[in-house]
């Protein structure tokens, strides 16, 4: 390594290094070349010493902060900084390495101010920097919950990291937007609204919260925006700008003070809801309530996990909760009482049905770090008591404040207004897939017709939906109560119709929201997506439409996008049209309606044929019908079906045959190529496949199978 005198000078004075730092070039050469050759500790050395007499010369407090950092060292860094930025304040490289350092000592809600001071000094001249260290403050945010601040970080980053890193921040934005662990109101973009009846110093006061909103300095925007507050305190659009701002910068308690505000004043209806809808949402992340956690030393896991085994109210999981890299991990399903056989029920009462309340997870003691056996319990408030009472009759005394690595993945967390609305009921092997669909929705019918109505709501100022639609004051914060429960169905992968919600409670109708052209349709937030009138859209904007909605997995605007998309034809090339085919019968799936899935089945089989599908091709669909009639063995369809199926395909493929006999004998059906027309069916009992048919009963797990169908993943 060596450097040309007559290049600029590492230091940023602008001079060149013959005129500049020369004199320290040799010695400054040859750490740097240590650091960079992984013997940091000799580097810091020469660096020291260099330091000792020179602490204010940039080129060498910036190399020493910046080796420090290498060994997270992030207080002797910053001290390294100050005499340079005593002298030189604004010094770009020194600014940046500062805010690097505060936010390791300090966090990003204390290093704030250091952190905006480096994005205003250091963007223009080391942008790659800036990106890099807003890309890593949206995954501390992330983990804190503040999910839309953490989102507007990563599209900060993308603007200014280095090209070679741009795809992997944007695959982070894509991951974000399709988070449905995220609430979809939040997820996307969010934009400023414009404001219209400002005087020309007004505005610019406004463009420069807008300035610095630009550089990532959200929290300075929303205190020059909020100057504008006291000459227009009931413009309702100023304070959603400043709502965001604050949204953007973390602050969600104060953004959902800010977005009831302007939900108050607007008196655009949709505006209002849109408003109110994003204020309830952070309202209701900060109001999240954990279940209590315990922990218990054993003796003898295997002596445990019999005790464990002869308890009716704990079930062992049959997967690992580690997955394959964590063996010594055993996991049970905490019910709430007994469970009891319900296969024979037709019609079984919810009321008395074994809900799930918990998880206890034992992990094998590690010879090799000499620790002990453990088992981890994570219940319900209501029941924390009788179930440690419980645990301790079989293990003894509790040891508490443990650090449990092995419980990171597993969250019990509930929004305080939804705690308990939502009940994961346990089903044994026993019980067919059929009536699982049945108890999955009435599940959801109750929580319609009967729970969530007569529920007070912190977002109704205390008042329960059916209160609040007597209310006109309240219809507004109603609306957005219909949007927020949207939002909690959605993660279970449930549609609701909020057209007929909102029509059962008088509120107005949706109005649309007509796009003008393709950069509104992908600039547009999720909310106002979800109102664009579908039908009017060209081919290549359905198109665009279609990416973005199958982004956000929104199920009831996703349906409505899908079956545009199969009635038109075109929107997508052929390869694709299968995927939007098996993604529309899934959908009716998790809409518990077979009847409809099998509908969509026979639609895709239609179109398969009359678009010259090939023959691995058009086998997919008998398998996906397969899936859908095991699951009611009496179905008077199912003996032609599989007749027809063998005729066709299965005798031309012994493999294939062989795999789906031992398949419907998982379902205790003898294939009717063995029996020769009669079909024998020993009680009603559907594992495998069909136990998975239906949506899993806690949010967004994904579902599997043992039979591998054709086009799925």
């Amino acid at each position: 390594m060596s450097l040309d005198p007559y290049s600029l000078c590492p230091c940023e004075s602008g001079k060149k290094l013959k005129f500049c730092c020369s004199d320290i070039a040799s010695d400054m050469v040859k750490a740097l070349q240590l650091h960079e050759g992984g013997q940091s500790k000799a580097a810091l050395k020469i660096l020291q010493k260099i330091y000792a007499t020179n602490p204010a010369r940039a080129w060498v407090a910036t190399s020493l902060a910046g080796v420090y950092l290498y060994l997270e060292d992030a207080a002797s860094a910053r001290e390294t900084l100050q005499p340079l930025l005593h002298e030189s304040p604004d010094h770009q490289l020194a600014r940046i390495l500062e805010a690097t350092a505060a936010l390791d000592m300090d966090g990003y809600e204390k290093a704030r101010s250091v952190i905006h001071r480096a994005f205003t000094k250091g963007v223009k001249y080391h942008p790659e920097m800036i990106g890099s260290m807003a890309a890593g403050i949206a995954s501390t945010l992330y983990e804190e919950e503040k999910l839309v601040s953490a989102r507007q970080h990563l599209a900060f980053a993308m603007r200014f990291v280095r090209d070679e890193d741009r795809q992997q921040v944007f695959m982070r934005l894509l991951d974000f937007d399709g988070d449905q662990g995220v609430p979809y109101p939040l997820r996307g973009v969010h934009n400023l609204r414009p404001l219209t009846t400002l005087s020309a110093e007004e505005d610019k006061v406004f463009r420069k919260s807008v300035g610095l909103s630009a550089l990532g300095c959200w929290h300075e925007a929303a205190a020059v925006a909020s100057q504008l507050t006291e000459a227009h305190p009931e413009n309702a659009e100023l304070w959603y700008d400043i709502g965001l701002y604050q949204a953007w910068d973390g602050d969600q308690e104060q953004a959902a003070v800010s977005l009831h505000k302007a939900a108050s004043l607007s008196e655009d209806f949709e505006f209002a809801t849109s408003s109110e809808t994003l204020a309830q949402l952070f309202d209701l992340e900060a109001s999240q309530t954990s279940e209590v956690v315990r922990h218990y030393a054993v003796d003898s896991l295997s002596k445990v996990l019999t005790q464990f085994d002869e308890i009716p109210r704990l079930h062992r999981d049959d997967r690992l909760v580690g997955g394959e890299n964590s063996p010594g991990e055993i996991s049970y399903t905490i019910l709430d009482r007994d469970p009891t056989s319900i296969a024979d029920q037709e019609n079984p009462d919810l009321t008395k049905l074994p809900v799930v309340i918990g998880v206890l997870v034992c992990t094998d003691k590690d010879e090799a770090q000499n620790s002990t056996a453990l088992c981890h319990m994570v219940v319900e408030n209501e029941h924390v008591e009788e179930m440690q009472k419980l645990i301790q009759d079989s293990l003894g005394n509790p040891l508490e404040n443990h650090s449990v690595h092995a419980l990171e993945d597993i969250t019990f967390s509930q929004w305080a207004d939804y705690r308990g609305l939502y009940r994961q009921y346990y089903f044994d092997k026993q019980t067919p897939a059929r009536l699982r669909a049945v108890i999955g929705k009435k599940n959801w019918e109750n929580i319609l017709a009967e729970l969530w109505p007569n529920r007070p709501l912190s977002g109704l100022d205390g008042k329960t939906p059916l209160e609040a639609s007597q209310i006109s004051e309240l219809s507004y914060k109603l609306a957005a109560a219909i949007n927020v429960l949207d939002a909690f169905a959605d993660r279970y992968n449930y549609q609701i119709d909020i057209p007929a919600l909102r029509e059962k409670y008088s509120l107005p109708s949706q109005e649309s929201f007509p796009v003008a052209d393709e950069q509104e349709l992908s600039a547009c937030d999720v909310l106002q997506m979800l109102r664009i009138p579908i039908e009017t859209l060209t081919d290549d904007q359905a198109a665009i439409l279609l990416n973005r909605t199958q982004l956000i997995q929104h199920a009831g605007f996703t349906e409505k996008v899908l079956a545009e998309v199969l009635r038109r034809e075109d929107v997508v090339e052929l390869e694709r049209m299968p995927q939007i085919w098996h993604a529309y019968i899934d959908l009716a799936r998790d809409k518990y309606d077979r009847e409809e899935a099998l509908n969509r089945i026979e639609q895709a089989k239609a179109w398969a044929e009359k678009s010259g599908q090939k023959f691995e091709e058009s086998l997919q669909w008998e398998m996906r019908q397969l899936q859908f009639l095991v699951i009611d063995p009496q179905d008077d369809s199912l003996i032609p079906f599989l007749e027809q199926m063998h005729r066709k395909y299965l005798r031309k493929l012994p493999e294939l045959e062989e795999a789906i006999t031992a398949y419907l004998e998982e379902h205790d059906i003898t294939p009717p190529w063995n029996t020769r027309g009669s079909i024998l069916v020993a009680g009603s009992s559907a594992s495998s496949i069909s136990q998975e048919m239906w949506p899993a009963e806690t949010p967004q797990e994904s579902t599997g199978s043992k039979l591998w169908i054709p086009g799925q993943d």
